[in-house]
């Protein structure tokens, strides 16, 4: 492994009083350095929410669902396997049979057999199998040229719902509904692909209120805020810019699950993982919930997942979950096995003159090549691109780019300057997925570096930890932690505060079973601002290896740390989340 290398930057935001209301300096500050300008962005009511009437094609994706509503004809929602996907495809079943839709299904394409979104085989599936009139895809379908056209054929109506960037031109699908789609004039371009079904959804209760379709069957008009959970926990997992329209969906997504009162399968996952879903966060669906749904998609099939959504019973989403864990078992003893290969791969390369990392191995498997990716990419700061045999002399794989790379854009480049090296790509500027021939991996890595240099230029490597400065030691308390709590949620593009300070470790203790692994090393201390006697409870999660084999007594480090909220035995105390820390003497 290379050395951990990074940088603290202070976030510098000038108080130009936009923000009277917010009486505390350092709150003001932290807000106006996430670009906040006006208080009306910290209203996260569902009034505030963005209207759907500025989103194209949804006026059409509502006659075309009302239709087939209305003729009994068989609606299939097709998604992803990953949660985004699950979520979406669970919250559309859901709120159709809500409505009083009752002939609808959905289908997962096999990661493995059919590959991502609405392919050919994916299609003919769909009709043979679940005798498909309308295909509703749920956060894909943008890139389904092919797979489109052959639905068509056999007879079937395509609806597509999507978030992923389009490249230029789109399918010819009966209607399609994506904020990213060219002409769209939806504000916000960061729903992830349960968000916009979800506004699919409320376009669609709207039109079936405004026919007398409710009236007429006798069905009360369904509150589509009960199934925002669901938007949360799909959306959180997708990494979406936290913008003022996503805080709202997720805030509320987040308060379903702390009451209860959304999809069962939530709470009972935060319980069993040792969590109460009193206290859910944004943390906890990213680092509790998701991983385990996600474990179906990876290794087994997304179907098991969505069926956890989609039960009633308790019962029956226990056996779920359970089955859910054992899969995650696994996945995470698959993603160990690949993360410590691929290490072990890149110790005989010279990073310090390789501008991204592109790694394959027979023995990778598809549904992890992404962790890995992601885990490459934090560890080495440059973009990583991972790959997987896929059969037919042709690997697949998955890109995670760094901050300022739009992966995306460099694929495209590619595809512009040597088409013949992708066989096809989709996805985000952080995040794609692509396919390329085995015998043209060589030349792949060759064009991949060299595109990726022209557009990014020469580039510093050293990671860079944004922080919102030193927290003067009065704000280190209980009410300055629920002052921040109860401005969330927090995340991508609105970031959770994170301050650096020198602390002295006064005591410490290892959290796991052996000193030796790093990667779930955790560590317990008891820290003393430099210059202080006063002690703050402490954690850091996988603690890097040079700390672990470091003597840490008594030790003056500098650390970047994010305030917490711990709640022990019904009481509440102040806990230092450390995400970095180095030794200065």
């Amino acid at each position: 492994m290379a050395e951990r290398k990074y940088r603290i930057e202070r976030r510098q935001p000038e108080d130009h009083g936009q923000l009277p209301e917010v009486a505390d300096p350092y709150l003001r500050r932290i807000l106006m350095a996430r670009g906040l300008e006006n208080s009306g962005e910290l209203d996260l009511s569902l009034s505030s929410l963005l209207h759907y009437r500025t989103m194209k094609g949804i006026r059409e994706s509502s006659e075309i669902i009302a239709r087939a509503m209305e003729d009994g004809r068989r609606i299939v929602v097709v998604g992803d396997y990953d949660v985004d996907g699950a979520t979406a495809t669970a919250l559309a079943v859901r709120v159709l049979r809500a409505f009083g839709c009752t002939s609808v299904d959905f289908f997962i394409p096999d990661r493995e057999e059919m590959g991502y979104g609405l392919t050919v085989a994916a299609a003919e599936t769909v009709r043979e199998q679940k005798q498909a009139e309308l295909i509703i895809t749920v956060d894909n379908g943008i890139t389904s040229f092919e797979g489109v056209a052959r639905a068509r054929e056999l007879g079937m109506a395509v609806l597509i719902t999507d978030h992923h960037l389009a490249s230029g031109e789109i399918p010819e699908a009966e209607a399609v509904v994506n904020p990213n789609q060219p002409g769209c004039a939806f504000p916000s371009k960061f729903l992830a692909g349960v968000g916009v079904i979800f506004y699919v959804m409320i376009a669609l209760r709207a039109y079936l209120r405004e026919t007398g379709w409710f009236e007429r069957r006798g069905i009360p008009v369904p509150r589509l805020a009960s199934f925002l959970d669901l938007v949360a926990v799909g959306s959180i997992a997708d990494v979406v810019r936290f913008d003022h329209n996503n805080r709202i969906l997720i805030s509320h997504g987040i308060g379903l699950i702390r009451s209860g009162a959304g999809c069962r399968c939530f709470p009972l996952i935060m319980r069993r993982s040792l969590k109460d879903p009193v206290l859910a966060t944004e943390s906890d669906v990213c680092h509790v919930i998701a991983p385990i749904l996600n474990a179906a998609g990876r290794i087994e099939s997304m179907d098991l997942g969505i069926r956890c959504l989609l039960a009633d019973s308790n019962d029956e989403i226990e056996q779920l979950i359970n089955e859910l864990i054992l899969v995650n078992t696994r996945r995470r003893e698959m993603e160990c096995l690949m993360r410590e290969h691929a290490e072990q791969m890149l110790e005989d390369r010279d990073l310090e003159h390789m501008n991204s990392i592109v790694l394959y191995d027979p023995s990778y498997h598809q549904g992890i090549v992404g962790l890995v990716a992601s885990r490459l990419k934090e560890s080495f700061s440059r973009p990583a691109v991972v790959l997987a045999p896929a059969g037919n002399g042709e690997l697949k794989g998955s890109a995670r780019s760094v901050d300022g790379v739009n992966i995306k854009a460099v694929l495209e480049e590619m595809a512009r300057e040597r088409p013949e090296l992708l066989v096809r790509f989709g996805g985000h500027a952080m995040a794609a997925g692509l396919t390329i021939r085995e015998e043209q991996l060589q030349e792949f890595t060759q064009a991949f570096s060299g595109i990726l240099a022209r557009i990014q230029g020469s580039k510093d490597h050293c990671r860079v930890v944004l922080t919102d400065g030193q927290l003067p030691q009065d704000h280190l308390t209980l009410e300055f932690a629920r002052s921040l709590k109860i401005l969330g949620p927090w995340g991508g593009g609105f970031d959770c505060p994170l301050f650096d300070g020198e602390f002295v470790i006064r005591s410490f203790k290892y959290l796991s079973s052996s000193r030796h692994m790093s990667s779930s090393c955790h560590l317990r201390m008891s820290l003393c601002p430099s210059g202080s006697s006063y002690e703050y409870n402490s954690v850091m999660f996988n603690v890097p290896q040079d700390l672990v084999d470091g003597d840490l007594w008594h030790r003056l480090v500098r650390i970047c740390y994010r305030l917490d909220l711990n709640n022990w035995r019904g009481n509440y105390y102040l806990q230092l989340v450390v995400e970095e820390m180095e030794i200065i003497s």
